[in-house]
């Protein structure tokens, strides 16, 4: 019985290489390689704020967005989608907590729960302009849009994680290389690591030494030199 079981799984892990070869053998090859490579920024942005915040939800977003890789390169999608919304969500919720160290202890504590409106309140969450302001201020027009984006993208993962029918019906009957759920995912990666450098711009690189916002410069460029405003950090 043993062996049988790890025969099994042996077999499993070959389906999943093959995965893995038709996704880097795909149009999307450079994208995936693109996308993957934000972990990187990421873990520079860790370093940065190790020693200055709390980053112990970081941390988990970080390996979230690692793992939503791991199930998307091996055919499983569903899972891949539902790393997507865990990593928006502890994104966020980093960015929010940031604000306030008594929420921060009473969700370590398990005392409070962090909901999902709380944090994108449109008058006292993240994406608000009385938040924005505080940090950022030059940008607060910018909240609208990002709250819509990001509702957007999390009400799209969600439907993933509570089964939806159109959801269900859309994932392969059996495992292997999908192409169009695989353009979507990458499409859902794309939309937030724009969102995620939004918000850790926004929050902490106005509180950043030349040397640490030199080391965030290349991503921050990549992801916001649309916005005028946030050309400011590196023109002065």
């Amino acid at each position: 019985m043993a062996q049988g079981s790890k025969n099994h799984f042996i077999q499993l892990n070959n389906e999943f290489s093959k995965v893995v070869e038709a996704s880097f053998s795909s149009k999307n090859s450079p994208k995936i390689s693109e996308l993957f490579h934000f972990v990187d920024d990421l873990n520079v942005w860790h370093e940065i704020l190790k020693d200055k915040e709390d980053t112990t939800i970081l941390i988990s977003a970080i390996k979230e967005y690692e793992f939503s890789f791991q199930a998307a390169l091996n055919g499983q999608y569903r899972y891949a989608f539902t790393a997507q919304r865990y990593f928006l969500e502890q994104v966020c919720r980093y960015v929010y907590l940031s604000t306030n160290e008594l929420y921060l202890r009473h969700w370590k504590l398990g005392l409070k729960d962090i909901s999902w409106g709380s944090i994108v309140d449109k008058e006292n969450g993240i994406f608000s302009r009385t938040f924005i302001r505080a940090f950022y201020n030059e940008v607060e027009e910018e909240g609208t849009h990002m709250i819509t984006l990001s509702s957007k993208l999390y009400r799209e993962t969600s439907e993933y994680i509570h089964g939806n029918f159109d959801k269900v019906v859309d994932m392969p009957d059996k495992l292997g290389f999908d192409n169009q759920l695989l353009n979507k995912w990458l499409d859902f990666v794309e939309t937030n690591k724009f969102i995620t450098v939004f918000l850790l711009t926004v929050r902490f690189s106005k509180g950043f030494n030349s040397i640490e916002l030199d080391q965030v410069e290349d991503n921050i460029k990549d992801e916001l030199g649309g916005i005028e405003e946030f050309n400011l950090l590196y023109n002065g």
